[in-house]
């Protein structure tokens, strides 16, 4: 990974997420990454890719299309990284479903160390 610049990682990272694609995003982590999930508690780098596909597959359930490309839309992307480690903060939406929160995800010169999401949705009434 030190071959490649930060941005290129985060590239790499924030595409993979975009197209559901695990392995793209596996493929920007550090040894020592981590993914957390409210609802689902610490991703270790090993167990990251059958979670995307988890979260896929539950998008799918919320009405999201099978495969869609892309999976998730982003927006409001901003991007720190004028110090190691980067920080990049996002809104993601999972297309065509209400799934939708923030991520947090930091970075270092050898990939993503770590990402922590958190979710909207309304309160109930």
């Amino acid at each position: 990974m030190s071959n490649r610049s930060v941005s290129d990682i985060i590239e790499t990272y924030l595409t993979g997420w975009k197209l559901g694609d695990g392995e793209l995003s596996l493929s920007a982590t550090a040894e020592n990454f981590y993914y957390d999930d409210p609802n689902t508690g610490r991703i270790l780098r090993d167990d990251f890719v059958e979670f995307v596909n988890d979260f896929k597959s539950a998008a799918v359930e919320m009405g999201a299309e099978k495969d869609a490309k892309p999976f998730l839309d982003y927006c409001d992307t901003v991007i720190k990284d004028d110090e190691l480690p980067a920080t990049v903060w996002c809104w993601w939406q999972a297309r065509g479903t209400a799934l939708q929160g923030s991520a947090v995800i930091k970075v270092g010169a050898e990939g993503v160390l770590s990402e922590r999401i958190a979710y909207f949705s309304r309160l109930p009434d």
